[in-house]
């Protein structure tokens, strides 16, 4: 594959995460945008901190089964 190509298929899947659509990757797996909602974490020195909301892109491989 040639450079351009690579750098029009990594432009169209961004843009697809960008907008929160899943992004099959036949053969690869998906990736998809999960929403985290806001969140306290307790550290092991007893410290507590509220996390805000995020969205995390997730990646999860193909099923061999389905190759």
């Amino acid at each position: 594959m040639n450079n351009e190509l690579l750098n029009t298929l990594a432009e169209i899947i961004r843009e697809q995460v960008i907008r929160k659509n899943d992004v099959e990757l036949e053969g690869l797996g998906t990736l998809k945008i999960e929403h985290v909602p806001q969140h306290k974490e307790e550290y092991k020195d007893g410290q507590v901190v509220m996390l805000p909301p995020e969205d995390k892109l997730t990646f999860t491989p193909a099923n061999e089964n389905d190759l």
